[in-house]
């Protein structure tokens, strides 16, 4: 008996094994499948980042000498914007200047033109948007315009009123004024809206979902003199959080001069971050490119532009433009651009 129950003891341990090893050799081949599978899902998420090229010709829209030149024969655009306007006029606006060039000094007026559409040949020369309020601001410049609920918002730099203001990095203001028709804009209650350091400056607002994104030009702080792109967010384009680096160049210098002009476009779920290099080469603008609105790493360089100070204007789904200015051309620029996959 005492060996009948040991047999069937060291049976009943055979079959166990038996079966564990089924389970254990079951459950790895499952683990096997579903790490297939999730890698087989995972192939599928590729992100395609699309490089922007200039696909026309040069077409000078706006040259300031044609309406100034009984004042002054050397006049420039530098920084500026384009938005659509009432009955689909388009407008731009942007820093004017003349020779020789101190922007300190010389950038304080915001000039306006018009379009009935935007490849019109030349573009309507109107009176100044804005000029100076004397006492409270020293220059004007980098406007941006942002249009919602039939109303249009210009988001701008006034510079810093200490006399050793241009010397050091010190705090750029950035305001707002609000307008109904395009024409009249009405300084708002609240400005400056913000300030910070390294001449704060070139603004450019984009709204995605609830959330209005704020980028502009700055250095890292005080003391760190690189060169960067930050981003504030806000629920109303009046209340702003603290400011975010969201793109890092390593040139040093006191107004952040390497992440000029910063421009985000959304495309196809993706981000891509438009920056002038214009320490590096005047004429130079580098885009980079992000699954968020809120990082650009430099390695997520996608090509390399030919401009200045540039702006992208999507006038259709399939009708791209590129602007082109600065202190060596007498005006303002655009050409067609077209987005091709890497």
């Amino acid at each position: 008996m005492v060996q009948a129950n040991a047999m069937n003891k060291s049976s009943k341990n055979k079959t166990m094994k038996t079966i564990l090893s089924s389970l254990l050799i079951a459950s790895l081949a499952m683990s096997s499948c579903i790490s297939k599978v999730e890698k087989a899902v995972d192939n599928t998420d590729i992100t395609i980042v699309q490089t922007p090229f200039i696909s026309g010709e040069w077409q000078h829209i706006f040259n300031p000498n044609d309406t100034r030149s009984e004042e002054d024969t050397t006049w420039y655009a530098n920084d500026h914007c384009f938005a659509k306007g009432p009955k689909g006029k388009w407008h731009a606006y942007g820093i004017i200047g003349h020779k020789p060039i101190n922007p300190w000094t010389g950038e304080t007026k915001l000039f306006h033109i018009s379009a009935d559409k935007f490849n019109q040949n030349k573009w309507t020369d109107h009176d100044y948007a804005l000029k100076t309020k004397p006492g409270v601001e020293r220059v004007l410049w980098a406007p941006h315009v942002f249009s919602e609920d039939g109303k249009w918002h210009m988001f701008y730099n006034i510079g810093n009123r200490q006399e050793n203001a241009p010397t050091y990095a010190s705090w750029g203001q950035l305001c707002r004024a609000d307008s109904k028709d395009m024409f009249n804009w009405k300084r708002h209650a609240l400005n400056p809206m913000f300030g910070d350091a390294g001449h704060a400056r070139d603004s450019y607002i984009l709204k995605e979902g609830d959330l209005y994104y704020y980028y502009y030009t700055k250095t890292f702080d005080e003391v760190d003199l690189r060169s960067c792109v930050a981003m504030r967010t806000s629920p109303d384009l009046k209340h702003w959080s603290g400011p975010k680096i969201v793109h890092t160049q390593a040139l040093k210098c006191n107004w952040g001069g390497d992440a000029e002009s910063p421009f985000v476009v959304k495309k196809d779920g993706l981000f891509y971050l438009f920056i002038c290099r214009a320490m590096t080469k005047y004429n130079q603008t580098h885009v980079y490119w992000s699954k968020t609105p809120d990082h650009f790493p430099i390695e997520n360089f996608v090509c390399e532009l030919p401009t200045h100070a540039s702006e992208v204007i999507k006038v259709s789904d399939n009708e791209w433009y590129l602007s082109n200015t600065g202190w060596d051309k007498k005006g303002l620029f655009v050409t067609k651009m077209e987005w091709k996959k890497k």
